[in-house]
């Protein structure tokens, strides 16, 4: 079999970029190495100690490149992995060496892989491509894979070698970043007042209001000189103060100007220069505002502002608004019916010293939601109190307003009486009870699943912890499960899962015990007020019981049946531990058993 090194040597030319310079030097000692092999001057032993060298710097490369490598057999199973690539997704080397590659795939992606891999085995040729993977604790990393094979004396592939370099952060950025030049364009493209981007006096974007104004279309207007536009009187000011302003990225000045659009006209408008940086490159956003237009808006704003108050003021509902700090600045008549208040009696009172103490920690953990930017509303139903000292629920809908800084400036709140709406809810919650039990199944298997069996763990680790008594974890895993699907199909393979969940559900006798299904072919049992010696009773049981299930299994490494590897572990709760430990001690027992040949149950005990 080949070394680890003599693999790297035979895959030297797939390398990529970044382990590249070190290879060529190493190849290049080698060559001469074989050219000092047919020199009658050189001993044997010179070059045997030379070889070893050059397998060393080989071995040194491998360990401490800043790519994740990773060594597989042609169908895929891992042998061999460098820390980089085992720091990326999790695992021991112990743990890789009973995965395959597709195992490491976000499971959304599975397929697609396996097809481009099964191509490329097939072709013999090297590829590239951006990828999914999910690590140990289930989190998912973009990487960038290059995969080559290395060949056998028959000529196929014998070996893979993938280099992985996680790329996440960049294709978040990246993602980002365009998600943000969209906004910016559906921001100015319907925004009311013309905008246009130029850089060094040449237009590279309008919107259709500026398009409006100057009476051309936005193909017209594409890459014209914003010089064609302004009066020559200001054209040798505009150039300086827009060379000086480029310099001062989010500056802004405002500055009147007549501009001459097609046909001869004049206009006298108000302009609004800023440096910004624009698809990656410093540019000069330019907002227009001509005065005519804003007189009518001026008188807009006065018949709109008449509006509000005629609907503020007789609208049933309680319309407020609060400085930043949840002071109310104004809050219309309307809480005098819902809430027994007169208007001056809240005007700069802190919202939250009303609101019932049990519902004050929702409100704060959804203004805060807003203030860190997830999103610029939210609604709340909470308890407020009233002139006589009792609480009303009250149904509020908040909006934050920003200023011209984008800070918080005001939130508008609108709000109305709750309280029917509760009395209604309530008829509701046994048929919410039934819905919640529903969600927290598992739909193959019928019991319960991971999402729930954690929310049960927390409550039952705290409930020991406090009568200082054992708690038992059992993980189980069906063996060869891969191969069973491979050869029956996925159907069979769902009828399996569900005999073997139906077999470790009814082993189970006492109420608080609980099985459900981890993942995959995992599954998992709680234990709570059990020791060592019960969980592996059970364990056992179990292990025998889907034995004697005798589900055919002709492709099982170990057995013409179905059988499950299992490890159990047990804790009792106390500062030092976290369910996390009891998991994962679970986990590595089960991993035990697996390494042990299977079929099996090992145990540990975490103190």
């Amino acid at each position: 079999m080949l070394t680890l090194p003599a693999l790297l040597y035979l895959h030297i030319k797939n390398m990529d970029t970044l382990l590249l310079s070190v290879s060529l030097a190493a190849i290049a000692l080698c060559v001469h190495t074989l050219f000092r092999l047919n020199s009658a001057k050189q001993s044997a032993k010179n070059l045997q100690n030379e070889i070893i060298d050059k397998n060393r710097k080989l071995d040194t490369m491998f360990f401490h490149s800043a790519l994740g490598i990773m060594i597989a057999d042609k169908s895929g199973q891992l042998l061999d992995a460098n820390p980089k690539f085992i720091e990326m997704i999790g695992y021991t080397m112990e743990e890789l060496k009973t995965l395959s590659f597709i195992d490491l795939t976000f499971p959304e992606d599975r397929e697609k892989d396996r097809e481009l891999y099964e191509q490329a085995v097939k072709k013999k040729l090297s590829y590239t491509k951006e990828k999914r993977y999910r690590r140990k604790n289930g989190e998912m990393f973009i990487g960038k894979l290059s995969a080559s094979f290395i060949l056998g004396g028959d000529g196929e592939p014998k070996y893979t070698i993938a280099h992985v370099e996680d790329i996440t952060k960049e294709k978040l950025l990246e993602k980002d970043l365009k998600e943000s030049q969209k906004r910016y364009r559906d921001l100015v493209a319907y925004s009311p007042e013309p905008i246009i981007v130029h850089r060094d006096g040449v237009i590279i974007f309008a919107n259709e209001k500026a398009c409006a104004l100057v009476g051309m279309s936005m193909k017209e207007l594409h890459q014209k000189s914003i010089y064609d536009f302004i009066s020559p009187a200001y054209h040798s000011r505009t150039k300086v103060r827009l060379g000086e302003l480029q310099n001062i990225m989010g500056e802004e000045e405002t500055r009147h100007f007549k501009i001459i659009i097609p046909g001869g006209q004049k206009l006298t408008i108000e302009i609004t220069h800023k440096a910004i940086e624009y698809e990656g490159l410093p540019s000069i956003q330019a907002i227009f505002r001509d005065v005519t237009e804003r007189k009518r808006l001026e008188k807009d704003l006065q018949k709109a502002t008449e509006r509000y108050r005629f609907i503020t003021e007789n609208s049933k509902d309680v319309i407020a608004f609060l400085d930043p700090n949840g002071c109310y600045d104004y809050i219309s008549s309307a809480c005098r019916d819902i809430l027994g208040y007169e208007p001056d009696d809240l005007i700069g009172k802190n919202v939250f010293g009303f609101i019932h103490e049990e519902d004050a920690t929702e409100f704060e953990k959804a203004q805060l939601e807003n203030l860190i930017g997830v999103k610029d509303y939210f609604s709340i139903v909470y308890r407020h109190r009233q002139k006589d000292g009792s609480y009303r629920w009250i149904d509020t809908v908040a909006k934050v307003l920003l200023n011209e800084k984008g800070e918080i400036d005001s939130y508008l709140a609108i709000s109305r009486d709750a309280t029917q709406r509760k009395e209604k809810e309530k008829s509701l919650e046994s048929a919410n009870d039934f819905l919640k039990m529903l969600s927290s199944l598992d739909g193959l298997t019928g019991i319960p699943n991971r999402r729930y069996f954690e929310e049960a763990l927390e409550k039952e680790w705290e409930r020991n912890k406090t009568n200082e008594t054992p708690i038992s974890a059992i993980m189980l895993d069906i063996d060869c499960f891969k191969l069973y699907n491979d050869t029956f199909g996925h159907l069979a393979g769902d009828d399996c899962l569900k005999q073997v969940a139906s077999i470790i559900r009814d082993s189970l006798k006492r109420p608080r015990d609980l099985a459900a299904r981890y993942g995959g072919e995992e599954f998992i049992i709680l234990l709570p007020e059990t020791d060592k010696a019960g969980a592996l009773v059970i364990a056992e049981m179990i292990r025998e019981s889907v034995r004697k299930q005798e589900i055919p299994h002709t492709t099982s490494e170990i057995d013409s049946y179905i059988t499950i590897s299992a490890g159990h572990a047990t804790i009792v709760p106390d500062a030092q531990f976290s369910p996390k430990d009891l998991i994962r001690e679970a986990d590595t027992a089960l991993y035990q058993a697996k390494r042990d040949g299977k079929n099996k149950v090992c145990s540990r005990l975490a103190n």
